[in-house]
């Protein structure tokens, strides 16, 4: 081996605990924007989909129907016979 790859391996040895603490930080770090990046998505998709909900319901709500009653009209016949 070349010195320079002892020196190298020297090194990694002594500042291994940093090295893998290092390495725990950044892939903990990419677990949380992962984590984040999947929850706005999914939020997104949610609040899309009760936007529209929203919407159909407001569409279909510009029909009203207004309830007849006709028990005025049947007591009226009721009493021509």
């Amino acid at each position: 081996m070349s010195q320079q790859k002892v020196d190298q391996k020297k090194h990694d040895k002594a500042n291994r605990k940093s090295i893998l603490r290092k390495k725990k930080v950044e892939e903990i770090a990419s677990l949380v924007c992962v984590t984040v990046i999947a929850i706005a998505i999914v939020g997104w998709i949610g609040y899309s989909i009760y936007n529209k909900a929203e919407q159909a319901k407001a569409a279909n709500a510009t029909y009203e129907y207004n309830e007849i009653t006709t028990t005025a009209i049947q007591d009226y016949l009721n009493t021509l016979n």
